[in-house]
């Protein structure tokens, strides 16, 4: 008898021992918020997530490692707001980090640091994206007269939407998956190894001196200049 009751006190205690280490373990979050004012360019040279969403008032919230927090340097000079992260000799990974960001449009977004961006729309006259490093950049609903596309390094662009002119040039090996985005017109320069991909409506210019595919859906009128070793196909013909 004597070891039954021992057994069930030693039983009882476990879900007591338990109870303070599961509500100890989300304590390694943070939250920390910026008051900043109008921006419609970014630039991110951070490796870290990114979530913009316009159409609203400004606004700048992080979560993560404090560290990473301590170390995430949000500012806006101009109408660019630049974010960064502070390195310290010798110091290891700091954790990640994600930045909730509204705004009421975005024009420019250029990306370097390693990280990702999402961004929900990107409207009005011209859009710029340029992406240097091998990060993420997605636009979910794009809505321009005009889109130009940069990229340098192993990134992806992934864009959906419309557009009047898109112009999208590529020399490193990252990817533009575009297909989802509906061009009237499209000049396309594809210099690298990586592959890109759009639907176009009109015309289509397309020079390739790369090994990377270029893949044009729709209907358009086509005119290819394929010095590169990489598939083209335009318009349902290959080049």
């Amino acid at each position: 008898m004597h070891d039954k009751r021992s057994w069930s006190r030693r039983g009882a205690l476990r879900p007591l021992i338990l109870i303070p280490m599961a509500i100890a373990a989300p304590a390694s979050a943070a939250t920390r918020g910026y008051t900043l004012t109008s921006f419609d360019a970014i630039r991110v040279d951070a490796p870290v997530t990114v979530i913009l969403t316009t159409g609203m008032g400004v606004s700048a919230r992080a979560e993560g490692g404090q560290t990473a927090l301590d170390r995430l340097k949000v500012e806006v000079s101009g109408r660019l707001l630049t974010i960064s992260m502070d390195r310290q000799a010798g110091e290891k990974r700091s954790g990640a980090a994600t930045l909730r960001l509204s705004t009421g449009m975005v024009e420019r977004v250029v990306l370097t640091g390693g990280g990702s961006i999402a961004i929900n729309r990107m409207k009005g006259l011209r859009g710029e994206i340029i992406l240097g490093g091998n990060g993420d950049v997605g636009i979910a609903d794009v809505q321009l007269d005009q889109v130009d596309v940069t990229l340098a390094g192993g990134g992806r662009a992934t864009l959906s939407g419309h557009t009047g002119v898109a112009n999208i040039r590529l020399t490193g090996p990252g990817s533009v998956a575009a297909e989802p985005l509906r061009a009237r017109q499209a000049t396309i320069f594809n210099d690298g190894a990586g592959n890109i991909a759009l639907t176009t409506d009109v015309n289509a210019t397309v020079t390739s001196t790369g090994t990377g595919d270029v893949t044009i859906a729709g209907k358009p009128a086509c005119t290819v200049d394929n010095r590169g070793v990489g598939k083209v196909m335009c318009g349902g013909e290959s080049y």
